[in-house]
């Protein structure tokens, strides 16, 4: 078993371990923090993976924070899975979500947005260390996104998906900043 699954498998278990509420209340610090990181506060166009997985950061109280805030909300909608590609589309309303491939959800109308102009990505992990290496799901869906993009990039996580070390390819793009429910990490993964 690589380094990336055994990670991966030990933390998934871990996340699986926390209790709805428990889930809930960490989820709430982290958005809470993350509404604090100026590059956030800042953002017109927030770009957020949508919550669908057991126990991840709740993605969902974000977008709705994020609309009370008159923000515009873009989020990930796989177009082609032969070439593992995500696409960015605007989404107008939680209420328009439907249920995509590998069960994760995704607007119900594809409403393009170029993620030039996105000004903030916010990014799923499983794992994260503090240089900015993240492990996913591994399918590298979000690494063919984000590869080109000079915009930052922002991962939320639990404190126990932080990890000592992740072994990357020079296919993996890292991110500049980690929120968890206790601080948020600067990688400076990327000079722009």
């Amino acid at each position: 078993m690589t380094q990336k699954k055994k990670i991966r498998k030990t933390i998934l278990t871990l996340r699986e371990q926390l209790t709805e509420g428990e889930a809930l209340q960490r989820s709430k610090t982290v958005l809470t923090r993350l509404e604090n990181l100026p590059e956030y506060r800042n953002a017109g166009l927030v770009h957020t993976y949508i919550a669908s997985k057991p126990n991840e950061v709740d993605t969902i109280m974000l977008i709705a924070r994020s609309f009370a805030r008159g923000k515009r909300i873009a989020v990930p909608v796989i177009t082609d899975r032969k070439l593992r590609t995500l696409d960015t589309s605007e989404l107008m309303n939680i209420g328009d979500l439907t249920e995509g491939p590998f069960n994760i959800k995704e607007p119900k109308v594809f409403a393009p947005v170029p993620a030039e102009e996105v000004d903030i990505f916010i990014v799923p992990v499983i794992a994260v260390d503090r240089t900015g290496n993240r492990i996913g799901w591994g399918f590298g869906y979000y690494d063919n996104l984000l590869r080109a993009q000079k915009k930052p990039i922002v991962a939320l996580a639990y404190n126990f998906q932080v990890v000592d070390a992740i072994e990357a390819s020079d296919k993996d793009v890292r991110v500049d900043y980690i929120v968890t429910e206790d601080e948020i990490i600067k990688t400076n993964a990327r000079k722009w």
